[in-house]
């Protein structure tokens, strides 16, 4: 599965000074050599869709709390089920740039994973684009669109440092981080270097360095 990434080869205007606005862009898969690849065939129906949703991820650098959306029901679903199941813990967040944000939720980027870490892997299933209130305003936390840009990728989460009304409509807005925003705001950016980002100078090699996901736990608001 390919995984768009605005963020890939950005360019900085040198006269200005200015950071160039970023366009989305699909990169072709790094092949993965895996025996057992992290993945499933569709999430199970695990949330009652009447109910709101709060999910807690906790990291190496503190707790992040994320309020999710009433009205994208089936990415909330995908989310739940895929944090029952373990599928977030010890996965890094391979891309931090503060000046659009911070991707987590290829099972491939940790630390003990005996596959290649592209930055392009997820769950192994797609969703369907849902479309919500929210937008996509700093700290929002989004589906991102996979080649073709009809669908999301079942497993990759985004949480943005700005805004961004150009994607409104064409990924999904999932959830809006309500606590712990320091806990990336204070993160180095950081720039795994994988399939979508070894072009990229002085790219990171050292996962370590970067924001861990121990746990993500997701239940109904209190």
């Amino acid at each position: 599965m390919i995984v768009s990434m605005a963020a890939v080869g950005l360019s900085r205007n040198s006269s200005s000074g200015n950071v160039a606005p970023p366009s989305p862009i699909d990169v072709t898969e790094t092949p993965v050599i895996s025996a057992a690849p992290i993945n499933f065939a569709s999430p199970a129906q695990v949330i009652d869709g009447t109910k709101p949703y709060v999910a807690t991820v906790k990291t190496n650098k503190g707790d992040i709390t994320i309020t999710l959306a009433t009205d994208t029901p089936e990415t909330v679903n995908s989310f739940k089920f895929l944090a029952a199941k373990g599928f977030y813990n010890d996965a890094a967040f391979f891309y931090v740039d503060h000046a659009y944000w911070a991707q987590a939720g290829d099972p491939d980027c940790r630390a003990d994973s005996k596959t290649t870490c592209t930055g392009s892997n997820d769950g192994g299933y797609k969703l369907p684009i849902e479309g919500t209130a929210l937008k996509h305003v700093k700290f929002a936390v989004v589906a991102p669109v996979v080649q073709g840009g009809e669908q999301v990728s079942g497993g990759q989460f985004r949480i943005l440092f700005a805004d961004d009304s150009r994607l409104d409509g064409k990924e999904t807005v999932f959830g809006t981080v309500t606590g712990g925003q320091d806990v990336l705001q204070n993160a180095a950016d950081f720039r795994l270097c994988t399939a979508l980002t070894q072009a990229v100078p002085n790219c990171d090699t050292d996962i370590a360095n970067t924001v861990i996901i121990q746990s993500v736990t997701v239940a109904p608001a209190s």
